[in-house]
């Protein structure tokens, strides 16, 4: 099987490569944010530029004494793209851009020769003193001045350019964009590696599946040859074990396919496993105790030949974790919230250390040294998708470690 050794190294670095994506995005994220800061900070530079220019047009053309220059000057400037207001020597404003400001000039000029500066005007004037009083705490206001006497004869107050407001919210709208950009590659990713781990299970199952076919047929022929000759214990047990062989194949094939739900005594499936067990631990060396606690709770609907699977996987790896082969396990079967049947398998081993417990139940990682990553694995697929349950770590330290199954009630679960 030589695509097994690539998957695995795919499902282990894809952490390292989300890692790279994201570390990549936030780079992105600061260059482009600190070129639209400083762009934006150019951009309001201009813009004071622009009304200094404005009000010393206007005052070189009061010098001159041309009263037309003065209005054209005034006028061209609503082109522009910086917000401004114009007062007289009494904060009464004069002229303003209204495209940029937002506010239509009056029809009548003699309306804002009756301004006043301290509010009470109603409608649009009060809202334009009101503007006066933002862009001045923003910006220093500029004076337009009248060269023959030196005085100030107008103000120009101006705020912060269309342009600059736009750029400045330029980083979070690229933040926000960036930010769906990742969460499509991390669907991606879960995509592509429920993609890989389905293909490996469906491939490795059937593979398996096949490669006992032959063996376990040819063996229960020399079986029944046996049986002729040696009715005794020796081979008893051994026919056990050749249906064991023979449910492992059935196990594998139902992997690669839709499994049917059609059981429901749960209590009697842990206690076929236990029993099963206890015949083997002699063989197993230790002394590993094995008990069947709270056998009592409500049905549901399983496949047994899976679930069993799953319990011999959580036992085998009870004991795998006693120190010294010495501990106990326990099973215990309650009902749990919704209607649904809880099922828990807890051991008095070593425990789980804490930089494994959010990996554990990955395809392909494992922390034993010839371990292949996919018993935890195969559990959690059985439970999860094939009966619609839940299995999670309920507890785990020196102490030993507890897994909680949670599996729907009576309602029939379609596995997809």
């Amino acid at each position: 099987m030589a695509w097994w050794p690539g998957t695995l190294r795919f499902l282990r670095r894809r952490r390292v490569f989300t890692a790279y994506v994201l570390a990549g995005s936030l780079a992105i994220l600061l260059i482009v944010g600190w070129g639209a800061y400083r762009l934006a900070g150019r951009v309001e530079q201009q813009a004071q530029l622009s009304t200094w220019l404005l009000s010393h047009f206007a005052s070189v053309h009061l010098g001159q004494g041309a009263g037309g220059g003065l209005q054209e000057v005034l006028t061209r400037s609503r082109e522009l793209d910086v917000p401004f207001i114009v007062t007289d020597n009494q904060d009464r404003p004069l002229l303003w851009n209204s495209p940029v400001v937002g506010i239509p000039m009056p029809e009548s000029l003699e309306a804002l020769s009756r301004t006043d500066p301290a509010g009470g005007n109603g409608g649009d004037i009060d809202r334009i003193l009101a503007l006066v009083r933002e862009y001045d705490a923003r910006n220093e206001p500029f004076a337009i001045t009248d060269p023959r006497t030196g005085q100030r004869v107008m103000t120009l107050h101006y705020g912060a350019s269309a342009l600059g407001r736009q750029i400045r919210w330029l980083p979070y709208a690229e933040l926000a964009l960036l930010a769906v950009f990742f969460l499509l590659i991390v669907w991606a990713l879960s995509l592509q590696r429920e993609g890989h781990e389905q293909k490996l299970f469906a491939g490795m199952a059937k593979e398996t599946a096949h490669q006992l076919g032959t063996p376990i047929t040819s063996i229960m022929g020399w079986l029944e040859i046996l049986r002729d000759r040696r009715p005794d214990d020796v081979v008893e047990e051994l026919g056990r074990d050749v249906t064991r062989l023979g449910k492992v194949s059935e196990r594998f094939s139902q992997i690669g396919s839709r499994p049917q739900l059609g059981d429901t005594d749960l209590a009697a499936t842990v206690e076929t496993t236990v029993a099963y067990f206890r015949r083997r631990l002699p063989h197993l060396g230790g002394s590993v105790a094995i008990t069947v606690e709270d056998r009592h709770a409500r049905g549901c609907r399983f496949n047994r030949d899976l679930l069993e699977w799953v319990l011999e996987n959580l036992i085998k790896n009870g004991i795998d974790a006693m120190k010294d082969g010495v501990g106990e396990i326990v099973l215990s079967l309650d009902d749990g919230p919704d209607g649904a049947v809880q099922l828990r398998v807890r051991d008095t081993g070593c425990g789980i250390a804490p930089q494994h417990r959010n990996r554990i139940f990955e395809a392909g990682y494992t922390t034993k040294s010839r371990g292949w990553g996919m018993g935890l694995a195969l559990v959690r697929r059985i439970v999860v998708q094939y009966h619609g349950g839940r299995i999670q770590i309920e507890e785990t330290g020196a102490g030993g470690t507890t897994f909680l199954i949670t599996l729907p009630g009576e309602e029939p679960f379609v596995a997809v």
